[in-house]
Formats: structure tokens, sequence, C-alpha cells
């Protein structure tokens, strides 16, 4: 070989050796693409969220990816310890639900977690019929209690008959039965109710009732029924483990859940009572709990520390399904609150834009005006709050006759000073905050106040007695609700309609839009009715505001769905479990 010849012959080796590295760069490089792509496969079905704030729309990731690690424990903090885990008997009492709701009792039917619409839990078919009198539902096959029984339709009569029973505390809830004209059996798995008349929640609240195994709590004397505050059984995914009366509540994995898709990761959730607030973030600080419902104003602070975000997810978000609203309740049957100018008069002395940007520093809080959702259809927009105005307030007092007549200071009618007793649940310090504001604005009217700070036990038996002169509660709410618990005149003793609000149109309204099947003509109804609330004030809204959750950063899988949450979703990656 000449040299021309040996020049020729390298060059042809460096070029195979340019295209074999090119050769190896494209294979390099699918390898790249395709070990990335294994990485967002992964990590789609487990976005988490560190974000403080979001509008609650955002849209769960596609795909079912990485399903997670089994074991660890969910440790929630619970303000308030629940009389009861009966969950029939308790309405007023969240708590109650926390615990077992869908933990431990399922219901036939729920909602979609990303849209406003029914699917079957329970149930593998539902349907209401075109002129809204005849709701069918079918049982899945393989649904069956933790203790193996298979949920039948029987089941779902003894859980409607208890409900129903006049000797059951169950009012809460039979209030929503009171149209159902009858059931019938079809088969173990098919059932069939018939409505009264039409009511535009009925399936809702049918396929809605938590559903009691008849084996465990069949009765002779309702009262054995109302009694049974403990030793749940149910069909969902978690069971009972355990009561300790002042300290705990807990729940263990269902290993049996009938629905394996389903099956929860976290092995263990403990509701710990922790009454005092600030002992409970202490509590999630030392690690001692993982998730806590947090006071605005704590929410507020640690949502802006950056060491604190770092081991804590700082969920806020609009609960379309769940949102509810604070509220300062004037009891008409005691003589302060019986005129509509006083009650009117009261609200105007409340600085609610104080309160939203001094009490609560969350800018997304609102100012309600009924008890509708506020960016539900039920809500009628055009109705404004009404602002903070102490003058205007001592004109309507004035307008009533409410005078100081004897020069005291204090304004008088009738021989009785204007002196009243304002009840709150004690270690609150939001209601404490609130109750102190009005206190001061209400001293500078010639109005005294006196703050009444009980324990939760005692706080809500004197509601439900309706043994007060002006109480602060909340309520929960949703997108479609029906105000008859709380607002219909018939509910002045036995249901929620604690201030004893009278308002014979109201009535109407309520009566006429639960048969309203059309939303367009109900939702008018119900505009007509919240302006009469608004009028009346038989309330002071103070406000509402998205729901806020610290939760450790432990958890994964964390994610925020138009209706809400699911913590049945999350997980802890092995590496990261502290409990066995």
């Amino acid at each position: 070989m000449n040299n021309k010849g040996l020049i020729t012959f390298l060059l042809f080796i460096l070029l195979l050796g340019m295209i074999g590295l090119q050769i190896l760069s494209m294979i390099q490089s699918d390898r790249l693409y395709e070990r990335l792509n294994r990485l967002i496969d992964a990590t789609a079905g487990r976005q988490t969220f560190t974000t403080t704030t979001t509008t609650g729309t955002t849209t769960p990731p596609s795909g079912t990816g990485y399903p997670g690690d089994e074991g660890d424990w969910l440790i929630e903090s619970i303000a308030a310890e629940p009389a009861t885990l009966n969950e029939l008997v308790e309405s007023s009492t969240w708590s109650t639900r926390w615990i077992v709701s869908e933990n431990i009792f399922e219901p036939m039917l729920s909602y979609e977690p990303n849209e406003f619409k029914l699917r079957g839990i329970l149930a593998e078919k539902f349907s209401i019929s075109e002129n809204g009198l005849e709701i069918y539902f079918k049982l899945r096959d393989n649904a069956h209690f933790s203790d193996g029984t298979p949920v039948t339709t029987d089941d779902i009569i003894f859980t409607f008959e208890t409900i129903t029973d006049p000797n059951v505390d169950a009012a809460g809830y039979a209030n929503y039965f009171q149209d159902v004209d009858r059931y019938e059996k079809l088969n173990d798995r098919e059932i069939k109710f018939y409505m009264k008349k039409v009511y535009f929640l009925s399936l809702e609240y049918l396929g809605g009732m938590p559903i009691h195994p008849k084996h465990i709590y069949k009765y002779k004397n309702a009262n054995e029924f109302n009694n049974r505050t403990s030793n749940p059984v149910g069909s969902g995914p978690y069971v009972f483990e355990k009561w300790d009366t002042g300290q705990q509540v807990v729940l263990n994995r269902n290993e049996n859940y009938w629905d394996k898709s389903k099956k929860p990761n976290i092995r263990k959730k403990v509701y710990k009572f922790i009454t005092n607030d600030t002992a409970a973030l202490q509590a999630l600080q030392a690690g001692e709990v993982d998730y806590l419902r947090p006071l605005p104003e704590q929410f507020g602070i640690k949502s802006q520390e950056e060491e604190f975000k770092n081991k804590f997810y700082c969920l806020s978000y609009w609960d379309a399904g769940n949102t509810g609203y604070f509220w300062i309740g004037w009891n008409q049957s005691r003589p302060f609150f019986a005129e509509r100018n006083v009650r009117l008069a009261m609200t105007y002395l409340v600085d609610r834009e104080a309160i939203r940007e001094h009490v609560l520093r969350n800018p997304e809080a609102q100012i309600p005006t009924g008890p509708f959702y506020i960016y539900g259809p039920q809500s009628d927009p055009n109705i404004k709050p009404w602002p903070y105005d102490p003058v205007k307030a001592a004109q309507l007092l004035d307008e009533a006759g409410w005078i100081d007549h004897d020069g005291d200071g204090i304004r008088d009618k009738n021989g009785v000073p204007f002196k009243f007793n304002y009840m709150i649940v004690s270690g609150t310090s939001l209601h404490e905050q609130i109750a102190k504001l009005l206190k001061d604005t209400a001293a500078r009217v010639g109005i005294e106040v006196t703050l009444d700070p009980f324990e939760w036990s005692v706080f809500i038996k004197r509601v439900q007695d309706r043994d007060f002169d002006a109480v602060s509660m909340s309520w929960g709410g949703g997108v479609k609700s029906d105000p008859y618990q709380i607002w219909h005149s018939s509910q002045m003793k036995q249901g929620s309609n604690y201030v004893h609000f009278n308002n014979s149109e109201a009535d109407a309204l309520i009566e006429e839009a639960r048969q309203t099947l059309d939303e367009e003509k109900r939702n008018a109804l119900y505009h007509r009715f919240h302006r009469i609330l608004h009028e009346e004030q038989p309330y002071t809204f103070i406000y509402t505001r998205p729901e806020q959750r610290f939760l450790d950063k432990r958890f994964e899988n964390v994610k925020i769905y138009k209706l809400g949450i699911d913590p049945m979703e999350w997980y802890v990656p092995k590496e990261k479990q502290r409990y066995k």
C-alpha cells in the first residue's frame, strides 16, 4: 500500500468511527428520552402542592403513575372530641363525621372529585325518573362489610327506617327523607324508592345515606341505637380499633376492603383531640401530629415562613362541596333581638372588613350575605354586605325604642337595660377576638355585651336548648344546599333553627324550591329567600373562606380537586415512613 492508499484507508476508518459515534449518540439520546418519559409517567400520579393559595381548580394529572408505598400512619389533630361515633344521631359535631364518614361508613353515591357529578360507591347503577318521583339503586355484587357480610338492600332499608324512626335521634337526617312515600325491594341488590312529591335533592340524600349493617345495629328499643356511641362497623376502607376518651380515636386499614382498587396505602389513622389551638400547632411542629385544620391567623403567619413551608404543605383551596360560613346568631326569642331594626343595627356594629384584614389575615376570605356557597348559583351576587356603620346602628336602635332613658350610659326599653350575653366556644382565639371587637363597638353605642365562653360539650347543649342571647358558630355548605333545617319555622324546636327565625314568605319559598326541579326557577326562588335573610338579619354573616390545612410533607400524592382533597390517595415513601 502506497502513501495515498494508506491515507484513504485512515480516512475510511475515521469516517466509520464518526458514523459509529453518531449512532451511539442517537442510542444514548433515545435512552435519555426513554428515562425521562418513565420519570414523567412516574411523577404524574403524585403531584404535590407547596402553594399557599389555589382556586381549587387544579386539574389532576393523567395516568395512574406510581401507586405509592404502603404503610405509616396519618395522625390528625381535632379540636373537639365527639360525643358519639354514631353518625346518624349526631348532627352538630363535625368531628364525628370527619372520623367515620367514608372511613367506616360508605354511601351508595358520592360526587366525582373534580366535577359536580354523582358517581356510584356501593351502588353499581342508579337513576331518577324524569318526573323525579322514582329513584332506583343497584348495589355492587362484591360490596361487603368489614366482617365479610354482604351489603344488601336489607341494610339500605334498615338504615332508611332507622333514620326515619321518630324515636331515633336522627332529626338532622330525617328532615331530608320526609317526602319518601315508600320503597320497593326488588331483590337483594336492587331497590326503588317512591317519593310523595318532588324534592330536588332526593337522589343525593337517598344515595348519600351512610349504610349501616342491619345484623350489627338492629334494635328493639330505639334507645339501644341512640346509646350506641362507639365501636362503629361499616363497609369502608378503615375499621375501628379503639377510642381512648379524652385522647384519641384509632382506625386501622380494612385489610379485607371490598374495593381493591381503592384500598388506601396508609395503614392507620389516628384522630387526636387537642382542644387548644396553640398546642395543636406545637404538636404538628414537634412531629406528634401530621394533619391540622389551623386557625386563620395561624395559617396566615406560618404559610409565610420558609422553614415551615419546607416541612409542611400549606393547603388553601375553595372546596365547592364543603365551604361554609361563620356567623353570629341573634336569638329572636329574647327581647333584645325580636325586632328587625335591632338585628340590622347589630350587623352595622360588626366591622367585618377589619375582621377579614386583621383577624383572618386572608385576602381570599369573603363577607357572605346569605347561607349559600358564595360562588354557587343559589347565591344572589347582586346582594351586597351591609357596611360597618355605628352611626346608622345608633339611629336604628333609637327608632326601635332602645334609648338611654335614665342616663346610665346603657340603652333600655320598657325598663330592660340592653345587656346581653354573647356565647362562644372557650379557647378559640378567633371567636374571642371577634367577640371583643363587637363588645367594644357595642359599648360605644350604649349596649353592654358580656362574653360567655363555654367548653364545646356545654356550648352545643346550650345551643340545642336555645339557651343563649347571641352565639357564634359556623355551618358547612355545598354547591346545592337545602335551607329547610336551619331556616324553616318548623325547625325552631327540633331542628337547627336555633335563633327562632320565623318568616312565612321564607317558609313558602323554601317549600316551593324543594319541589322545583328546574334549576333556573329554583335558584330564582332561593335568590328571593336570600334577599329576605339579608333584610331580616337573623344572622350577621361574618366570613366565608377557603379551606386551609397543614400537612406533613412526608405524605405524597396530595392533590387538590374542584371538590377538595382526598386523603385516601395519600402515601408515604418507605424511606420516609415514621410508624410501624
